[in-house]
């Protein structure tokens, strides 16, 4: 803590703390935070008591209204005097922080973190969970999950496996589409290059940017094939990933799915999972989540051993626990989009497993349990 803050924490450490609440996601107003800040405004008089200030990585996303509900915004990283004044004042005077992705720490001892995450390991970022810093609860989809936290310094006493309040919304849709009217796949890969963390990387190999389809002749077959099949093919790159190094034209049935897709649709990522028949990704945390539609899932990980030299795995053996269609090539691909369509689905079997394995709770009730945890502990 260098001298300015050191002077901020001791100055404020007698001051009582506001009624207000500070949230945090990336993107702003979204994953974890955003169903739980839903949950909260249509479910409970929460915001009668407490003020809601959400915490900004970009200052054109300021509102002043979210689900019906005023709020306020700081900026995490604020330009002008007043700007800082303002995430001063917040953060060392607000009651709660509700955190699921760029850490917003505690400065005093009476204020209460919950940290909701952003994705149960399937890669094992070492160094963010170091940096998590002091939190009064760590929501976890299961108890699977809580010896490798505890191996990173998270103490266990924090650790509750309330489940993923973005996940409510998938709850309430698993199963089939029937009424879709195309099919639907998603394609979710994790970063390879991280944008803002230049050691986080690794060289890309893929000539567009993606595995299993490397050139444009392969790309235009791939987009014939799903036209000939009514299906649409959208590609959601990762929020960290250096989009520079990603080449798609544009096709008739593949569309990027990134933020400004989302927006112009008015829909949550989540949400848009809901109207998906089918997810391919490779080291991301949406594996498990998508395990609660109950819908195929592929994996495209060729670059399995070059990419856990970077990242740790959860699983020295990955495919060992990971059941599902695996992609290494176009006819791989193809085969998998035909499994989609015709709704045939060889590891339906699998996916019933691990999701009992990687969830203690399958219900649309975690913004529920987290509300009263809260409730019951923090008197909120």
């Amino acid at each position: 803590m260098n001298i300015i803050n050191l002077f901020k924490t001791v100055l404020t450490k007698y001051m009582p703390r506001t009624d207000t609440i500070l949230f945090e996601s990336n993107p702003d107003y979204s994953d974890n935070s955003y169903w739980f800040f839903q949950y909260l405004a249509e479910h409970t008089d929460v915001f009668d008591r407490y003020t809601p200030i959400w915490v900004l990585k970009d200052k054109a996303n300021a509102r002043d209204e979210l689900c019906g509900k005023k709020i306020k915004w700081i900026l995490k990283n604020p330009g002008t005097p007043q700007e800082k004044r303002e995430y001063n004042k917040a953060r060392y005077l607000s009651k709660f922080i509700i955190d699921c992705n760029s850490y917003v720490g505690k400065t005093h001892k009476d204020q209460i973190r919950v940290f909701l995450g952003h994705g149960m390991p399937v890669k094992i970022a070492e160094e963010y969970l170091r940096q998590q810093g002091e939190t009064d609860l760590n929501t976890l989809t299961s108890s699977f999950f809580f010896e490798m936290y505890k191996q990173y310094g998270i103490p266990a006493e924090t650790l509750s496996n309330i489940g993923y309040c973005r996940n409510d919304i998938l709850c309430k849709h698993s199963g089939i589409r029937k009424d879709r009217k195309e099919t639907a796949i998603v394609w979710m890969p994790t970063y390879r290059q991280h944008s803002g963390v230049k050691n986080l990387k690794i060289e890309n190999s893929f000539p567009l940017g993606l595995p299993v389809i490397k050139s444009h002749e392969q790309m235009a077959e791939i987009n014939d094939f799903l036209k000939e099949n009514n299906t649409v093919l959208y590609i959601r790159p990762h929020p960290a990933q250096d989009i520079s190094v990603l080449h798609l034209d544009e096709m008739s049935n593949i569309v990027i799915a990134n933020n400004d897709f989302l927006q112009k649709k008015n829909l949550q990522l989540y949400e848009f999972l809901t109207q998906t028949d089918a997810l391919i990704t490779d080291y991301s945390s949406v594996y498990y989540d998508y395990l609660l539609l109950d819908r195929p899932i592929a994996l495209a990980v060729e670059d399995l051993e070059q990419f856990n030299q970077k990242w740790k795995l959860y699983f020295s053996d990955f495919k060992a626990n990971y059941h599902c269609r695996y992609l290494d090539s176009p006819d791989d691909l193809k085969t998998f989009i035909r499994e989609v369509v015709t709704d045939s689905d060889p590891f339906a079997k699998e996916r019933a497993g691990e999701k009992k394995r990687f969830f203690d709770y399958t219900d649309d009730k975690s913004c529920e349990r987290l509300y009263n945890y809260m409730k019951e502990h923090y008197n909120f």
